[in-house]
């Protein structure tokens, strides 16, 4: 039950935004890490993030009775517990918010008061069942957990904190409709309008593509701009070639879902890859 519950957190996108947060931290770092402020950076994504998820598991509860993959959550199950559901997503996002403005900034607190009532508000509750373009409003808060890791050390926005937001911004589009294109039987059941139900595979995929080759280029211009080194350049232009090249091959027998795994898989490679060079080849 405890278990069950705590899903409501969706433990893998926290994970994700960490992994992202840690990037944008250690890139601002150049090196000279403060594992306190890390500590504190590394609790306060994770309890805005766990809150923002718990409050899309409230919002989203009568459409995932519609949808195989998630007809299971505990909101669907054990209507009971919604109240308290309520009462733990506001409570991890005062949390975090507080954690952020108290021991780190204000500006991130800001940032991620942002992030959190985009994607509550203004994505789940209003787009996501009326709008095609509700996974690019999602995607903005998406885009902010590396800025405030950045952000926590430098504690201002620069054009590299700006350039990591659109790198993730870019990113994102193409990973979701990969996820959606794999669940789109899902998406329709439940009526949902993302992108590919509305629209055409191969337009999808037109989509898909633009936004990646995108995010070759403002992951590089991270390098041009003097924010990581050529090491950095080099391995995400060839990664993003191979994801570009996947996203383009050509589908024999209207094999959607193996091709969208295909592009899932190699999003999160490319993800895990670009916050490791962040990392290690920054520019001092």
């Amino acid at each position: 039950m405890i278990i069950r519950f705590l899903g409501l957190l969706k433990p893998r996108i926290i994970v994700g935004n960490l992994i992202s947060s840690l990037g944008g931290f250690f890139l601002a770092s150049k090196g000279n890490i403060n594992y306190y402020l890390l500590l504190l950076n590394l609790m306060s994504v994770s309890f805005v993030v766990g809150s923002s998820c718990v409050f899309n598991n409230i919002i989203d509860y009568k459409l995932d009775k519609l949808m195989n993959r998630t007809k299971n959550r505990i909101l669907v199950t054990n209507t009971h517990i919604y109240n308290f559901a309520i009462f733990f997503a506001i409570f991890l996002g005062i949390l975090g918010l507080l954690v952020f403005g108290w021991f780190i900034n204000i500006l991130c607190m800001v940032l991620a008061f942002l992030g959190l009532t985009i994607y509550v508000v203004f994505y789940s509750f209003f787009l996501k069942k009326r709008s095609i373009y509700s996974t690019i409003i999602g995607s903005i808060s998406g885009a902010i957990p590396p800025v405030l890791g950045y952000c926590s050390v430098t504690n201002h926005i620069d054009w590299c904190a700006m350039n990591l937001f659109f790198v993730l911004f870019l990113w994102q589009i193409p990973h979701s409709y990969a996820i959606f294109i794999m669940h789109l039987d899902d998406y329709k059941n439940a009526n949902i309008p993302i992108f590919p139900v509305v629209q055409s595979l191969s337009i999808t995929r037109v989509h898909m593509n633009i936004f990646i080759l995108f995010f070759l280029v403002f992951s590089c211009l991270l390098t041009v701009t003097h924010c990581t080194g050529y090491k950095f350049f080099f391995v995400l232009l060839i990664c993003s070639t191979v994801w570009f090249y996947i996203a383009t091959k050509k589908l024999y027998h209207d094999n959607y879902i193996t091709f969208s795994k295909s592009v899932f898989y190699c999003s999160i490679i490319i993800m895990l890859v670009m916050n490791i060079m962040m990392s290690i080849d920054f520019v001092r």
